[in-house]
Formats: C-alpha cells, sequence, structure tokens
C-alpha cells in the first residue's frame, strides 16, 4: 500500500509541474482537491510570486488525503521573491532544506508548481528504491545583447599658460681682462643685476654691474681700476623645457674710476667707455617661477681710455677686452 502511494504521488508532482509542456492550449493551474477540514497556514511569504496560498493548495491537492496529518506537525515552507529568482524553504523537526530557481520570465504559476513539487518530495521522500523525480531544470536564459560602449568623455584641454613678461636675475661675475696691446691683464670680482623684458623669442635687456677694484702695472705704475658696467640690448630665446637657451647683444657703458698707487702724488681718475657686451647663459626650470642658469660674457671697448703720469706721458690703456662666467637665479615673473 505505501509503495503504490508513492508511485501515485510521483505521477501527480510530475504531471501538475509538467502539464504546461505536455499538454500546451488546457487550462494550467494545480488541481484543487477538496479538503473536509481547512488546514492551519504552513506556507508563508512576502511576495506574490509565487503567492503563498497558492503554493499551500497546490501541495495540499498533491499530498493524498490519508497523508495530510504529516503536514500539521510543525512544517513551515517559506517563499521567498528574489524578482529574477525565488528561493523556497522547507523546514520540519528542527531541519532546513532550500532551493533556488532562476525564473527571468516572472511565470508566477510554473513557480507555484515547482515550489509545491520541492515541498511535498522534501517532505516525503520517495522511498523503497523508487527511482527519484528529476529535479526541474531552469530554463536557460539569453544573455543580454552587447551594447556599443559609451565613448569617453574627452576632458577640455585647458589653454597652455603665457611665458611670463619679466625676468629677474640675479648673478655673481668673475672678469679677467689680457694683456693685449698696450692693455696690461686684470681681474675682479662682482655682481650684476639683469632685467630681461618680453614673452616672445626676442625680448630687451638693461642690466647694471658692479665690479672691486682690479690691480694694473703699466710701464712701472701701479694702479687699481672699480668698474660700474650697465648695458641695453636684446636677448634670443629658446625653450628646450626644462632647460632654457638665451643669447644677449647689446650697448655697453662703463663707468671707471683709475687709483694711482705709487706715485708722490695720489691720483684718481674717472672716465667712461662705451662699447659691446655679449652673452650666452643656459637655465634650467624648476617651477614655473624658477630657474638657476651659468653662462659667459664678453665686454669690447675698442677705444679705451689711455693712462699718462708726469713725466714719463702715457704708460698704457685700459683693458680692449673683459672676459668672464655667470652663476645665478631667475625669477619669472
Amino acid at each position: 500500500m505505501r509503495v503504490r502511494l508513492q508511485r501515485q504521488l510521483f505521477a501527480f508532482a510530475l504531471g501538475a509541474g509538467l502539464s504546461a509542456r505536455v499538454a500546451p492550449g488546457h487550462a494550467q493551474g494545480p488541481v484543487t482537491r477538496t479538503i473536509s477540514e481547512p488546514f492551519a497556514p504552513f506556507v508563508f511569504g512576502s511576495g506574490s510570486c509565487p503567492d503563498p496560498k497558492a503554493v499551500q493548495q497546490a501541495v495540499l491537492s498533491l499530498v493524498p488525503l490519508e497523508r495530510q496529518g504529516l503536514l500539521e506537525r510543525g512544517v513551515r515552507v517559506e517563499i521567498e521573491d528574489l524578482g529574477d529568482s525565488y528561493k523556497v524553504s522547507v523546514s520540519k523537526d528542527g531541519s532546513s532544506v532550500k532551493k533556488s530557481y532562476s525564473d527571468p520570465t516572472r511565470d508566477c504559476d510554473g513557480r507555484v508548481r515547482f515550489a509545491a513539487v520541492f515541498a511535498v518530495l522534501t517532505l516525503m521522500p520517495p522511498e523503497l528504491g523508487l527511482d527519484p523525480v528529476a529535479k526541474p531544470e531552469p530554463e536557460p536564459v539569453a544573455p543580454p545583447a552587447p551594447t556599443a560602449p559609451t565613448p569617453e568623455a574627452k576632458p577640455t584641454a585647458l589653454p597652455p599658460a603665457l611665458p611670463h613678461l619679466a625676468h629677474v636675475e640675479l648673478s655673481a661675475l668673475y672678469a679677467a681682462a689680457p694683456a693685449i696691446l698696450d692693455a696690461t691683464s686684470a681681474n675682479s670680482l662682482g655682481a650684476e643685476l639683469r632685467i630681461a623684458l618680453g614673452r616672445a623669442a626676442i625680448a630687451g635687456t638693461i642690466s647694471i654691474a658692479y665690479l672691486q677694484r682690479a690691480k694694473l702695472e703699466l710701464n712701472g705704475v701701479q694702479a687699481e681700476v672699480e668698474r660700474l658696467p650697465s648695458s641695453v640690448g636684446v636677448r634670443l630665446h629658446s625653450n628646450f623645457e626644462p632647460w632654457l637657451l638665451d643669447a644677449d647683444l647689446g650697448l655697453l657703458l662703463v663707468a671707471q674710476r683709475i687709483h694711482a698707487r705709487n706715485l708722490l702724488t695720489q691720483q684718481s681718475h674717472s672716465t667712461v667707455d662705451v662699447g659691446a657686451r655679449l652673452g650666452v647663459q643656459v637655465a634650467r626650470q624648476f617651477g614655473p617661477h624658477f630657474a638657476p642658469f651659468v653662462g659667459a660674457f664678453a665686454w669690447l671697448s675698442p677705444a679705451p681710455r689711455e693712462l699718462s703720469v708726469l713725466p714719463q706721458g702715457v704708460v698704457g690703456n685700459l683693458p680692449y677686452v673683459w672676459l668672464g662666467g655667470a652663476a645665478g637665479i631667475s625669477f619669472g615673473m
């Protein structure tokens, strides 16, 4: 008798679970059984797909009347609607079995049938070597159609920053004059302030420098000369970021003061020489405003002042050329 009841249960479960596929066009849904006495709720859930009441009715329709008493002994079935899937939990005698099903189409009637079959097979599993009922496989879900990637918005390019209008340069100098013709050799240390104005490849420059006293000796006459060179000119600028290359050409104006040292009468004489200034320098940019640099220059005086003393007369002249180097810092503004 027990084997016969189990076979009737499996046949009914399979018929209820697969009726939509075997007999298309016929009415779907679980077969309603007539219950002499109403059952207390044992199927619970907050969703509507599947409906807990419909699942409970389907479970009662699958269980023979003589076996329905088992459903009153601590049985609890919980239904959880997860949108594209749902979960069925069956609890009895302190143990719980859970099963999740995928259903993107949200076939609520099909969910009721699968939930009821799972609950019945969990509460009354097949015995006496009967073949187990195959678990319903979820229908394959077609992968979503690929969508074209959204093109990334390109950041708005900011306009390039304008070069600085002015550069202020502070440098230390070393200058040396070679002995040429009637000029003696000399050397001196000093400092220079230079300002370059302009953003283009050609800029204007103005400078002033100071050289400490340099010693001269001409035909036994010892003297010292102080120089205050200043210049106005143009600069050719090339930018090889982060390196900067500049070439300078300008008009040179040098104020000089000569002091005789070994004459009976100490004499001082002031003079002004006009000439040309040539220079080149290389700078390394660090940040938007700061650039240390090194350079070389030449001061040319084509007609330097003569030096004369009594009673010898003219003993020589000031240097024709001063050659030197500079090292300093440039500040962009």
